[in-house]
């Protein structure tokens, strides 16, 4: 079955993405539409080669194959290929022996384990019904009484003779393999007293592994228990993120100032297989540009006067995660020869004469709109491309106020705890004024305030408030960031009928609505307009069943 088809020129740029697949959820037409005309090896963040192979888009894997044509080639993607290449090696890797029958009996496959337990090769098995490969009663056979029954043999012991004469007990499992109600096949797990042997060493070191302290090389990081929230939108992103955790592919993490970037990044990495493996977090504002590469790829001793041999932050976050916060800072130049190392996975220090392998995974951050940024050429496209394999949008404060009465409570314990006083409990009048404010500073405003506050208040004090704040939120003068007028007349037809909570859902579906009309149902620029994330309107576009079409 074809996946996706994929169309290029001549100069290997992208002309047409057509996806067939029965489930569409993940295949994003938009940024697709938005990448025509570009390099596909920048698109992919992988060469592709004429003779096929496989590749890796938004955490899919696909089989592809080329056709060449008068002007230029067309990618034919497919994911049943890498499945069931995965499942084969899966089965490679039991150490419970593995052979799956057809319904008649017949045998398919077996797994190493099992070509080792009774010494006998596929090739010689394959074809042949399990009546002729072993000398046993029909009502004795697992896979026979599995077929008959269409139901699970569990943990019988078998005694049998091999092709080779040898008699063999082993303890099996058979389960009847479906497809819908209509039974095809029989698989048999089988194990003999060394096998049973290997699974009780395997517990015993997974006990020890539970019971041992983790590792102690570096400073604990966030999870992602440690992000506060109660809104849909911030679930939506940690869901999304804790799935890409498990992928290695280029993630960048977009937010406004104070949202919390780092804090997903480190949850990221700490849910991420590379866990145990270093964690660096460079803020690339801070670099400067002299010494970009000595700080990135290292140097030599000698490179240059007084100059020693030193790691850089490659070396240093190898096997794990490197965080580059505010990488928009990067000038284009710089930008240029990190995309070379991300390219290859490889780089060489200062002075240094030979190639150094890096298996790092790079995670990003910006606060700034990377479409605007590379219009003014500030970003180098490739570069984004490279980047931006996974996208998350971090939701402002404002798009989940939600969230606020219960950072309050965190933040207000956590100070209470660390400074040994009472808890602490926020009054209606200072929440008010929480919930009111629009707080441009985002998440990290919201705790300095709460400090500010806590700090203010008497010792003895058991409630936070309203005077207690910060005497800019006393001013009842208000900064408004109002988003772009979107209805050139107020909304008519809304519902006349209905609570406070119904009215007001109608109208924001009616905002919604009219955003993406007004923008050609382009959920980038209709978010932008209203104000918000394209994750957070994608959420609000589910809630009310609102498509694009």
């Amino acid at each position: 079955m074809v996946d996706l088809i994929i169309k290029i020129d001549l100069e290997h740029r992208l002309q047409e993405v057509c996806c067939l697949s029965i489930t569409k959820e993940w295949f994003d037409s938009e940024t697709w539409s938005e990448s025509l005309g570009h390099k596909i090896d920048y698109i992919l963040g992988t060469s592709i080669h004429p003779s096929g192979g496989i590749l890796e888009i938004q955490s899919r894997f696909f089989k592809y194959q080329w056709v060449d044509e008068p002007l230029g080639a067309t990618l034919f993607l497919s994911r049943d290929g890498v499945l069931l290449d995965l499942y084969e090696q899966t089965i490679q890797q039991v150490a419970e022996g593995i052979q799956i029958y057809d319904r008649n009996g017949y045998f398919l496959h077996g797994n190493p384990a099992s070509e080792t337990l009774e010494r006998y090769k596929n090739e010689d098995f394959r074809g042949k019904h399990v009546m002729d490969l072993y000398d046993l009663k029909e009502e004795f056979s697992t896979v026979l009484t599995v077929l008959r029954t269409q139901k699970p043999v569990l943990n019988r012991c078998d005694n049998f003779k091999t092709t080779t004469g040898k008699t063999l007990t082993t303890i099996n499992s058979g389960y009847p393999l479906k497809i819908g109600d209509q039974l095809y096949g029989a698989c048999v797990f089988e194990s003999d007293l060394s096998g049973l042997k290997r699974i009780k060493s395997r517990t015993f070191n997974l006990e020890a592994y539970v019971e041992s302290q983790h590792p102690t090389h570096q400073e604990p990081l966030y999870t992602f228990d440690d992000i506060v929230h109660e809104s849909e939108s911030m679930k939506d992103a940690i869901h999304f993120a804790k799935k890409v955790s498990l992928t290695d592919s280029s993630i960048l993490i977009v937010g406004a100032t104070g949202t919390g970037k780092e804090l997903m990044a480190q949850s990221i990495h700490s849910f991420s297989p590379r866990r145990h493996k270093p964690f660096i977090d460079v803020n690339c504002s801070a670099v400067p540009t002299n010494l970009f590469e000595s700080m990135f790829f290292g140097t030599e001793k000698g490179a240059f006067t007084g100059s020693i041999a030193k790691q850089g932050f490659f070396e240093m976050a190898e096997g794990g995660t490197l965080f580059l916060d505010e990488v928009n800072s990067i000038t284009p130049e710089m930008q240029a020869k990190l995309l070379r190392v991300l390219q290859e996975k490889r780089f060489q220090r200062i002075g240094g004469s030979k190639y150094i392998r890096s298996d790092v995974r790079i995670i990003t951050a910006a606060n700034e709109d990377f479409l605007e940024l590379m219009e003014q050429q500030k970003v180098r496209k490739d570069f984004y491309y490279r980047i931006s394999t996974i996208k998350i949008d971090i939701p402002t404060l404002q798009e989940r106020k939600e969230d606020i009465p219960t950072l309050a409570r965190y933040f207000l314990d956590e100070f209470c705890n660390h400074y040994h006083r009472p808890p602490m409990t926020l009054s209606e009048k200072a929440l008010d004024e929480f919930l009111q404010y629009e707080w441009p500073g985002n998440v990290r405003e919201f705790r300095h305030t709460i400090e500010y506050a806590f700090t203010r208040a008497p010792e003895d004090a058991l409630v936070l408030e309203f005077e207690h704040l910060p005497d800019y939120l006393q001013s009842t003068k208000r900064v408004s960031h109002k988003a772009p007028q979107l209805f050139s007349v107020p909304p008519t037809n809304l519902p006349i009928d209905g609570n406070f909570d119904e009215r007001m859902e109608a109208f924001e579906r009616k905002l919604i609505e009219n955003a993406l009309d007004i923008h050609g149902r382009n959920v980038s620029k209709s978010a932008k307009a209203l104000g918000m994330s394209r994750q957070n309107l994608q959420y609000r576009m589910r809630k009310f069943n609102i498509s694009i079409d």
